[in-house]
């Protein structure tokens, strides 16, 4: 699930920074912290997977309202159970004489009596308008406040916008706003600091501090410093408390949080592996990126300088000494830029690094489990050039950037690196998915890279768009196998163009588990394919997996270890067919239209003026389009048959709401 940042254009722009780096610090693994511009919000199915909207504090003196088809779409995700969580505002609290429901069509509403942003439930008939900050002189961005809590205890020094605060002067309606906090050592009638209501099914809090901040970074250090200088004690207190409250908030407009410092916060050093039956593959690797004899190299390992990171190669022989050092002290600053050079140690002639090293994914358990699905599927035992398998050279860090990146944001390691090679990673601080969008990488979950090379003669560039869905199709079928779910990995399906969905057992509600991501760069005649996915294996609820595909008791449980391998496999297979048939997907379509979710599926084609009721009939064959056939009213008719072809990239498919819409 998503938590969306609004970012229109009167968002102040430190309290979007400092919400976007808060909440991320606090949510991830469990929800991905995205900025959300007005447009996207007025035009985009966001509301079906956003657990939380979160709204920043305004730019004070700011004239510019959120315009009112992204204001019609946030109050009607609120009244339809949707959540909303508010910064740094100043409120106003109306009750309104007749019903109201803004989703109804908030053009009709006065912007400029309602402020920059409203609210209306219509049972309490109450609006809650965000209205213009006016900046005091000198306290432009804030000043310090101290909070008092329902229980009586007191947060302080936070930092208050100007001038703000919710106003409930006159309101009598019991089931109206509750009070969260209120000014401490404020003598006003408008002392309240924060605010919980009900919006039709749904909540919001309005906070007039700015909980965004921290209290130690700019702008409330500097904010703090000039008030009055801070004990160190003190200020780690009110810090604490902060966070505390933001907690709180969250976790009572229904998110799930991760337990606190239950985070990953830095990159760990990775380990360049190979099946033990391969046993020269490290060293065909390391030399082909021009490393020498580590063995006989300085302590310091090689040192590899590239496009987007910079890179230590070490001897396994130094192992623990580079897995030994406490990450926070390699990388102290919290910018993620500033986090190089990146470590790798290197085990040649099929060696393995120690469970220490891998404690959350068995390498020597993966590769017995590769190896008996290599037999299974029938692959060659050698290859040309002593050559290896799709999975048999692995990359494998325990906390990882991106897996993706690494690959094709590095142009040496990108268009060096033999492959194929296959990158891994139990935990992702960046991980991404399609169209910039982040995914994320909580406990369970499988994510990988895999980094593949082919001459365009073999694998002509319109082909290309093949691929993901052939992945897609490795997923499913490595989930059938009697060593991932069996029978179970029939609910595993596709949802085009490149995410794996699972019908749940108990209610068959369709739920996301997986998506994977093509990149490509070409050159010298060739295509060097990053492929993508980020599969859940494990994840507990609410966050859908393949674990919960089997029934309650069942003796069979699936694995990270034997997942991948069963994935490696049933690819390289498809893999190989697809090659040798010069990129034609049709000894896979008949499967592939078996495995998805859409035949026969009924859907409104929004990219169309006017929009236009579709019925999918399946791929095309050439470039991989969705293939639609327009609903006919009546008898009418004309001759021959008009489809509508669609790009896998452009457009959303918005399975629960039957929609595909132009993609921004």
């Amino acid at each position: 699930m998503n938590v969306l940042v609004y970012s229109g254009p009167s968002t102040s722009p430190s309290s979007l920074s400092h919400t976007l780096t808060t909440l991320r610090a606090i949510l991830l693994p469990h929800y991905a912290v995205q900025p959300a511009a007005h447009q996207s919000l007025a035009a985009q199915p966001w509301a079906a997977t956003c657990a939380l909207l979160v709204i920043p504090a305004f730019v004070p003196g700011t004239s510019g309202a959120v315009q009112p088809a992204a204001a019609t779409a946030i109050q009607r995700y609120v009244e339809r159970g949707g959540k909303v969580l508010i910064f740094g505002a100043d409120v106003r609290v109306r009750e309104n004489k007749g019903r109201i429901s803004l989703s109804a069509g908030i053009e009709n509403i006065s912007l400029a009596e309602q402020g920059l942003f409203t609210l209306a439930d219509d049972q309490t008939r109450l609006s809650l308008s965000v209205s213009l900050t006016k900046p005091s002189k000198g306290a432009a961005a804030g000043v310090p406040a101290t909070l008092a809590l329902a229980d009586g205890s007191s947060i302080g020094p936070l930092i208050r916008a100007p001038n703000a605060a919710i106003d409930l002067t006159g309101i009598e309606n019991t089931d109206g706003p509750t009070a969260l906090a209120s000014y401490g050592t404020a003598e006003e009638s408008r002392a309240i600091a924060g605010v919980k209501t009900r919006i039709g099914d749904g909540a919001a809090i309005f906070w007039s501090v700015h909980l965004e901040y921290s209290l130690r970074e700019e702008i409330a250090s500097s904010l703090l410093a000039e008030d009055a200088p801070q004990a160190s004690q003190d200020l780690a207190k009110a810090e604490e408390g902060r966070i505390r409250i933001l907690r709180e908030s969250l976790a009572d407009l229904g998110l799930t949080l991760p337990a606190q410092g239950s985070g990953v916060a830095r990159p760990t050093p990775q380990a360049l592996t190979s099946a033990p039956w391969r046993p020269r593959v490290t060293r065909k690797v390391l030399k082909e990126l021009t490393v020498p004899d580590l063995a006989t190299a300085s302590g310091e390992g090689f040192e590899i300088k590239d496009s987007n990171d910079t890179f230590i190669i070490h001897d396994a022989s130094a192992s623990s000494t580079v897995f030994g050092v406490d990450q926070a002290k390699r990388y102290e600053d919290e910018d993620p830029a500033t986090w190089n050079p990146k470590h790798i140690v290197a085990f040649e002639g099929g060696k393995l690094p120690s469970r220490d090293v891998a404690p959350r994914f068995d390498l020597e358990t993966y590769y017995a489990a590769l190896a008996d699905a290599r037999k299974k599927q029938g692959l060659p035992e050698n290859y040309a050039d002593e050559g290896w398998g799709i999975g048999e050279a692995l990359l494998y860090g325990d906390v990882v950037t991106s897996t993706q990146t690494m690959f094709d944001k590095n142009t040496r390691l990108l268009t060096t690196l033999p492959t194929p090679l296959l990158s891994l990673a139990s935990s992702q601080l960046a991980g991404r998915g399609r169209g910039g969008n982040v995914w994320l990488s909580p406990p369970g979950c499988l994510q990988f890279s895999l980094l593949l090379r082919t001459p365009l003669s073999a694998l002509p560039g319109q082909k290309i768009v093949f691929v993901q869905y052939l992945l897609a199709l490795a997923v499913t079928e490595a989930c059938r196998d009697s060593a991932v779910l069996g029978e179970a990995g029939a609910r595993v399906r596709i949802k085009w163009p490149n995410d794996i969905y699972v019908e749940m057992p108990s209610t068959g509600e369709k739920r996301k588990i997986g998506g994977i991501l093509v990149n490509t760069s070409f050159g010298a005649g060739r295509v060097e394919l990053v492929i993508g996915c980020g599969l859940n294996v494990l994840n507990p609820p609410p966050i859908a997996s393949l674990a919960q595909l089997l029934p309650p008791g069942s003796e069979r449980h699936p694995t990270m270890e034997h997942t991948l391998a069963g994935i490696m496999t049933h690819f390289e297979r498809m893999w190989m067919t697809f090659v040798a048939a010069r990129g034609s997907f049709a000894p896979f379509m008949d499967l592939y239209l078996d495995r998805w979710l859409h035949s026969d599926q009924l859907v409104t084609l929004t990219t169309v003026t006017p929009p236009r009721k579709v019925r999918i009939v399946g791929l095309t064959p050439d470039h991989g389009l969705l293939r639609t056939l327009p609903e006919r009213d009546g008898w009418g008719g004309g001759q021959g048959v008009e489809y509508i072809d669609l790009q896998p990239d452009g457009n959303s498919f918005d399975l629960m709401a039957g929609l595909i819409k132009t993609k921004t």
